[in-house]
């Protein structure tokens, strides 16, 4: 899991350049004021490229905190 939350962390920086790395565990669409629609796709699409996976949207559907997120890659991945 530490591999997929050193990935994830990567995905987050590019997509929430303002946001301090010692924040992503803690980020959530409720809490980081540049997470909308376009930064959720753009996450998504970084995700799928930096995991190597086909990332269908509707199985990210509220999937919107670093934790929702690792937690979902884990199960894709496992």
């Amino acid at each position: 899991m530490d591999d997929i939350r050193k990935k994830l962390a990567h995905c987050f920086s590019l997509t929430f350049p303002k946001v301090d790395p010692s924040q992503y565990a803690t980020a959530s669409a409720e809490n980081t004021s540049d997470w909308d629609s376009v930064a959720q796709v753009t996450l998504l699409t970084l995700i799928g490229e930096e995991f190597g996976i086909e990332v269908d949207f509707s199985e990210f559907e509220g999937a919107t905190s670093f934790e929702s997120l690792a937690i979902r890659i884990g199960e894709l991945a496992g």
